[in-house]
């Protein structure tokens, strides 16, 4: 939501509303980070309502939830029907350098002592607004982080529904370093990572192969069809009726936000002392200050996640229809006349970066896995 709504902003409004000076990206993130909190909550909650995750049931937002977030700041840069978010797999690689805990402690040293220093006036802003939308503060607006007194910690429904989407958890515990404790679904996609990584080899495969005229080509575009065909079928069987769309809008938002404070060296990076050319160099040293230490791979966990929402968002899309349409995964120029964009170069970094972070050469094969073709739990007969 957050990357989104930055890029959006260079361009003009599409609706009734402020028209923001912007004139390149530098001015849209500030616009974005200096933007007052509420604004941003009302800004999701336009973002939630265009995506109309529930059509053709009618559930849209009433007269009065429209008319306030009609009144935010960003409110005539309506984004398109659809979700106009990252996806979840995104918010996990991101959430899994340890950026939350981290900042979450910044928050609480700012708040509750000097011992990082005095804040500047647009690092109080920023504290503001990561208390609204990372913590809850004041929020008017509980889709933000998809809690309630069931579900009263934000990092615990984040991490249920990575457990539940893609079967995995998040690399470290607790911010004191106990094991995380959070309600484990029964039903999750446990086979999604050897999928993925068998995805991203055969994938690897064609590239290698993409212009080869002579010699063996051990390229499959069968293959690649039909795991990403298995991948499409057990994300959606989690999907049905939208369930967790609102889980992902909400760790989009939170993620996006902190990406983009890493993104440069802003106010609260420059008043921790932790300037930096890189988003990893800069959440390391963060840590450091902080006394809680980031992923050591984080710098490739925050290179390949806006690469990896674009690939996952194509999967699920059921773009790759058939094993003739295998190229929009691994080449750069489709191949006759298409309105759809090959994503060869996106996803050609997800692989180096993938294997940079689990630490597993994703360009060698070891076992290939067994697919099967099946339509997702709410079409079945």
């Amino acid at each position: 939501m957050i990357p989104q709504l930055t890029n959006r902003l260079l361009s003009p409004p599409s609706g009734p509303g402020t028209v923001l000076p912007i004139a390149n990206a530098a001015d849209a993130a500030a616009a974005v980070l200096k933007a007052d909190p509420l604004d941003l909550v009302l800004y999701m909650d336009e973002v939630w309502d265009s995506a109309d995750v529930w059509a053709p049931n009618g559930y849209r937002a009433g007269p009065a939830r429209s008319a306030l977030f009609l009144s935010g700041l960003f409110a005539g840069y309506v984004p398109v029907t659809g979700p106009a978010w990252d996806h979840l797999l995104s918010s996990y690689v991101l959430e899994n350098t340890r950026m939350v805990q981290i900042f979450a402690r910044v928050v609480k040293e700012y708040r509750t002592g000097e011992s990082l220093g005095v804040p500047s006036v647009a690092t109080q802003r920023w504290l503001d607004t990561t208390e609204a939308l990372l913590l809850g503060a004041w929020n008017p607006l509980p889709l933000w982080l998809s809690t309630s007194a069931v579900r009263s910690d934000p990092e615990s429904v984040r991490r249920n529904a990575y457990w539940r989407m893609f079967g995995m958890d998040l690399s470290f515990g607790m911010d004191d370093n106990r094991p995380a404790g959070y309600a484990k679904a029964v039903a999750a996609n446990t086979t999604f990572v050897r999928l993925f990584e068998e995805l991203l080899y055969e994938v690897w495969q064609a590239m290698v192969n993409l212009r080869n005229v002579a010699g063996v080509n051990s390229a499959d575009n069968d293959r690649i069809f039909a795991i990403a065909q298995e991948l499409k079928y057990i994300l959606r069987s989690r999907r049905q009726n939208a369930v967790l769309a609102r889980e992902e809008l909400a760790a989009a938002t939170v993620l996006g936000w902190l990406n983009l404070t890493l993104d440069s060296n802003t106010s609260v990076v420059t008043d921790l002392k932790a300037q930096a050319t890189s988003g990893g160099d800069r959440l390391r040293l963060v840590g450091e200050r902080v006394g809680l230490p980031a992923h050591s791979k984080s710098t490739s966990l925050i290179t390949m996640a806006q690469d990896l929402s674009i690939l996952m968002r194509t999967i699920e899309a059921d773009i790759v229809t058939g094993p003739e349409f295998a190229w929009v995964l691994y080449d750069t120029v489709a191949p006759g006349p298409s309105p759809i964009q090959p994503l060869g170069s996106y996803t050609r970094r997800v692989i180096t970066e993938w294997s940079s972070a689990a630490g597993r050469d994703l360009k060698a094969r070891k076992a290939p896995v067994d697919t099967q073709q099946r339509r997702p739990a709410a079409l079945a007969r």
